[in-house]
């Protein structure tokens, strides 16, 4: 997780300011690890995202969300205004605590113009996935068998925002939250911010 993680930062223009990072983990419990406006170099970030422990627990979905909207999204905590947000959630179980909240976080930060893209890892049951994703959910919501199908998952989540190339998404000015639920353990949130654009993984 945390290699697919990087190789999505990958294209990301961090060290001149057009992309800033943010990553916050959950399972039972909702971690922020660090803030949009805590590193601004990718060496940095990769460095972090490498440290963050394993975390084993529950499917707190919930409360990853609304931190993620009430909190990483925040003036205080990098975000700025008139910029577009973007989330990216993983998960390889469906909720499991304040599992009645899920959707609902979901649906107020999509009201705060958040574009939700959810991802299902080994899921038989996609529903809680795709009340997350922003709708259609035929382009904001993926299903893969395993992790190693998340090796082109970035390429397909860029190809369904824009025509334009990973780079050009990665420097159009966007906020993109990933929220990674994965097996309950290391569930890696990262924001990239642009000067137009943020983005985070929680």
């Amino acid at each position: 997780m945390k290699a697919f993680v990087k190789k999505f930062l990958q294209p990301a223009n961090i060290d001149c300011g057009e992309v800033r990072v943010g990553l916050m983990s959950f399972s039972t419990q909702v971690t922020i690890e660090f803030h949009l406006n805590t590193y601004y170099t990718k060496a940095e970030v990769v460095d972090a995202i490498d440290k963050v422990p394993w975390r084993y627990g529950s499917t707190n979905t919930a409360d990853g969300l609304k931190t993620m909207h009430e909190e990483m999204f925040s003036k205080a905590n990098g975000d700025r205004p008139g910029v577009q947000n973007i989330c990216i959630i993983m998960a390889d179980g469906t909720s499991n605590i304040n599992e009645q909240r899920t959707i609902p976080e979901a649906k107020k930060a999509r009201q705060k113009g958040i574009h939700i893209y959810a991802i299902g890892i080994a899921l038989w049951d996609l529903n809680e996935v795709i009340g997350i994703a922003s709708q259609p959910a035929s382009l904001n919501a993926f299903a893969v068998n395993s992790f190693d199908d998340l090796e082109d998952l970035d390429k397909k989540i860029f190809k369904s925002y824009c025509s334009a190339s990973t780079k050009g998404l990665m420097k159009s000015g966007k906020k993109l939250v990933i929220l990674d639920g994965v097996l309950r353990d290391v569930e890696v949130g990262v924001r990239v911010e642009n000067d137009s654009d943020s983005a985070a993984l929680i």
